[in-house]
């Protein structure tokens, strides 16, 4: 069910704007230009959530709260202090400032699109494939990262422009996929990084689209060391490899998504766990 969400996801915008096209055209959408892709994402993100729920016989509340929207913002925000003020001074000694900024750009493209897309690809995906499916949490990340690169193909005007920018946003969903799992399942670090990275690339000139520049690329290449080398410090003592060789134990789900280690996952009756699997993952 996972893969079938998420292949959806890739072809959603292709088959919804059409039927979408009259609000599109609305007054509405004139005053938030971003409204149909916003419609898009949420319906994307329930479809996520009614499959699985309906096959792992789980409240899609239960799963929308074991996401890691629950948990604790206090760590990520201090190690998001360490990567982002380098940046924001690497973009103003480096970088011009964007001209005519939208506020519907900012409000949607820098937070609204960030936070749907980690919680579609990483905290429902990946975190019902490591925690619930019991897949190692490299493969968990990498096969929602490979839709979420695909997603973005329709930013390149080529087919050389294309290839780059599925590449590059697929290893940047694998990123977020590590972060989310290092930060043992809390949805804020990858979400402030989309926000932050998508915030600078609105306020500078950095580049066109996610393929960026030379001085878009630098900074991008710091934020991810930077981001890197701190979430390894902070998060030293709470990730040790457990099991299959997950970074952390598979957690338990539960309404605030604190984390348990232990060697399997427990939801709904053991008896049925391989089934559910199965389908889940499909």
């Amino acid at each position: 069910m996972v893969s079938l969400a998420l292949a959806y996801s890739s072809v959603s915008g292709d088959i919804l704007r059409p039927a979408l096209r009259q609000l599109d055209a609305s007054e509405l959408a004139e005053t938030f230009p971003y409204l149909v892709s916003a419609l898009i994402s949420v319906i994307d993100i329930l479809l996520m959530l009614g499959l699985v729920a309906a096959v792992a016989r789980l409240s899609p509340w239960r799963l929308l709260a074991s996401s890691g929207f629950a948990a604790p913002i206090r760590g990520p925000l201090a190690w998001s202090v360490a990567w982002f003020l380098p940046a924001l001074l690497a973009c103003i000694a480096l970088a011009t400032p964007a001209a005519d900024i939208a506020a519907a750009d900012l409000l949607w493209l820098s937070i609204g699109a960030p936070l749907s897309e980690e919680l579609l690809y990483r905290g429902l995906a990946v975190g019902v494939l490591v925690r619930l499916c019991g897949w190692h949490w490299a493969a968990a990340c990498v096969w929602p990262a490979m839709f979420f690169g695909i997603v973005h193909a329709g930013q390149g005007a080529d087919l050389m422009s294309i290839a780059g920018i599925v590449t590059l946003t697929a290893l940047g969903g694998l990123l977020f996929g590590w972060l989310y799992v290092r930060w043992t399942f809390n949805l804020w670090a990858p979400v402030l990084l989309h926000v932050g990275m998508n915030g600078l690339w609105l306020l500078f000139a950095l580049g066109e689209n996610a393929l960026g520049g030379v001085a878009g690329n630098l900074v991008r290449l710091g934020i991810v060391l930077l981001a890197v080398v701190a979430t390894l410090r902070m998060t030293r003592e709470r990730a040790e490899p457990a099991g299959r060789g997950n970074v952390g134990a598979p957690a338990q789900v539960d309404e605030c998504s604190r984390v348990r280690p232990r060697p399997a996952v427990r939801l709904g009756r053991a008896a049925g766990r391989r089934a559910l699997r199965g389908r889940c993952c499909s």
